[in-house]
């Protein structure tokens, strides 16, 4: 259920509200009452909140305007109703409801500078208002049945079509015969219906002489006191039909992200930064393992190179070694493969815990394998034959050790035990 805070300007009194709390069924939750706008804001906590302007401020008509789009919309009402409006069309401010049956556009007219002093109040206060609307868009709107709201110093009236029109006090005679010469005019029957809604104590004299004159002229003249304030019976119909809403075109209600977003600008900053952080990071580490891969592929190459003089290296040197192997091992063929690679590990072992030994040079041919080592000393060349000779299934003999400057440069011939 979504509830509405609706408050209705005080005229007399610019920086003070009327206001009630009603849900969208038209139900009352809170009768209400009178405060400066700046305290309502607590009471608009999580409910939309609805702006009820004079009536007299605001002019309801429809127009034949047979665009379509809110932008045309917008565009065309002036130059449309230019010629219905005594003021300056440029110091007005146009606002587009819906569409009557007869595809007339119902229009509300206002003066700029009114909207401009509303929007200023509502700022002072610190209130976000979601929908304007006049007054006088809150009366029933009843088949068969003109609605007409007296006040002490206003008078509005709604006809059963929906028209709406607003005058003081004094013009109610007239706003009156004007309807019942439209009436007369349009309605198959010569008598229609008048509902009368009061406020306060009764009628104001005036009114009630123009009443009094009026009743045999209509079908049914019936009267309802509505108590202290009109604003609860506005509400309720206001919450369940929305009026026209004056807050279009340059006075549309802004959208909330520009209000909370220097608070989330740091955030946001922030997270800008470490999106371009993580991207850096991302692209430098993608570089660095390209670059490993290629000195890795470069490596092998040169290995098979060494190993196999003359080779041409394809993109896939494991197949290539796997084919060379093939070919060495005639007969053998994966089995011999696999010996081979088994003979490597236990080799690559026995140097790999000898720390200052370099492979120099590799040469297999019949299941012989043989190794040029340079190790730092003949201890440790000696070393390496007895930890390969220990793996098992390995026979070792060093064919020559040669000291030089850096260490020896020795000879190892590896056969496995069957060999």
């Amino acid at each position: 259920m979504s509830e509405f805070l609706v408050i209705r300007s005080v005229p007399e009194a610019p920086a003070m509200a009327d206001w009630v709390v009603v849900d969208d069924q038209g139900a009352l939750l809170e009768p209400g009452g009178r405060e400066a706008l700046s305290q309502l804001n607590q009471r608009a906590v999580n409910r939309r909140v609805l702006m009820l302007v004079p009536a007299l401020d605001v002019l309801i008509t429809l127009v034949d305007l047979p665009v379509r789009g809110k932008q045309k919309i917008q565009q065309a009402l002036p130059f449309a109703m230019e010629e219905q409006l005594a003021d300056d069309v440029e110091e007005l401010h146009f606002a587009a409801g819906g569409r009557t049956e007869d595809d007339r556009l119902q229009v509300a007219v206002v003066r700029r500078d009114l909207m401009d002093g509303w929007r200023e109040l509502l700022a002072d206060a610190g209130l976000e208002v979601h929908a304007t609307a006049s007054e006088a868009e809150g009366l029933d709107l009843i088949p068969g049945t003109a609605v007409l709201l007296i006040e002490p110093t206003v008078a509005s009236l709604r006809s059963p079509d929906g028209r709406l029109a607003s005058t003081d006090i004094d013009g109610l005679e007239t706003l009156l015969e004007l309807w019942l010469a439209r009436a007369d005019g349009e309605e198959e029957t010569t008598q229609p219906h008048l509902l009368v809604y009061t406020v306060g104590d009764g009628l104001p004299s005036e009114a009630e002489a123009v009443l009094d004159s009026l009743r045999p002229r209509v079908q049914s003249l019936e009267m309802r006191g509505l108590g202290e304030s009109a604003l609860p019976r506005l509400a309720a119909n206001l919450a369940v039909h929305p009026g026209i809403n004056l807050q279009q075109s340059g006075y549309a209600r802004r959208s909330n992200l520009g209000r909370y977003w220097p608070a989330w600008r740091a955030a946001a900053a922030l997270l800008v930064a470490v999106l371009v952080a993580a991207t850096a990071n991302l692209a430098a580490e993608t570089w660095r393992l390209g670059r490993r891969a290629e000195v890795l592929s470069q490596s092998i190459e040169q290995a098979m190179r060494y190993t196999f003089p003359g080779m041409r290296v394809g993109s896939d040197p494991r197949a290539q070694l796997q084919s060379r192997l093939r070919t060495l091992g005639g007969s053998g063929g994966s089995g011999d493969s696999a010996e081979f690679l088994n003979v490597l590990q236990k080799v690559a072992r026995a140097i790999k815990s000898s720390n200052g030994t370099r492979l120099e040079g590799i040469d297999y041919r019949s299941g012989t394998l043989e190794l040029r080592l340079r190790a730092p000393n003949v201890e440790v060349l000696d070393k390496i034959q007895r930890d390969l000779a220990s793996a098992g299934g390995l026979k070792a003999e060093i064919q020559s050790a040669n000291a030089e400057e850096d260490g020896v440069l020795g000879r190892l011939r590896i056969e496995t035990a069957g060999a």
